[in-house]
């Protein structure tokens, strides 16, 4: 049997300590205040695209369609590749839903079944989509 020097396995156990409590998280993600940052920390991140474009097309493409276009299975999404309201009001939708005056579907609140990190694979993944006129960086500019 091999044998670990005891700091070693100290370290262990603290590192698993603070993963199952939460702490242990990617640098810059997550911000102690809640924040939502201005621009997503995963866009360009090709490993978060591609987890993200996984996560989309498992959670959201049967109503926002397999292409972000707004045309799902079950009715008519918002079409994502044109989103202009910015990183911040996306991961807010995401997270607490919408309800749109004059439509008969809704965004349903996915914060209780996404953690925060999927949220930004997803969203990084539709930045991967966008259209002229999308604004996928900070709000809506007038």
């Amino acid at each position: 049997m091999r044998s670990f020097p005891r700091k070693t396995i100290v370290a262990v156990f603290f590192i698993g300590v603070a993963a199952i409590s939460g702490e242990l998280v990617e640098p810059g993600l997550v911000r102690a205040d809640g924040a939502i940052p201005e621009a997503n920390p995963l866009s360009g991140d090709q490993k978060a695209i591609r987890e993200g474009k996984s996560w989309f097309r498992g959670v959201c493409a049967v109503c926002h369609g397999g292409r972000a276009d707004g045309q799902g299975e079950r009715g008519n999404g918002a079409d994502l590749r044109k989103f202009n309201k910015g990183f911040k009001a996306y991961v807010e939708t995401v997270t607490k839903g919408r309800e749109v005056p004059g439509r008969i579907q809704s965004m349903p609140a996915w914060g209780a079944v996404l953690k925060e990190e999927q949220i930004y694979q997803i969203g990084a993944y539709l930045e991967t989509l966008a259209i002229d006129g999308a604004n996928w960086k900070d709000g809506v500019h007038n």
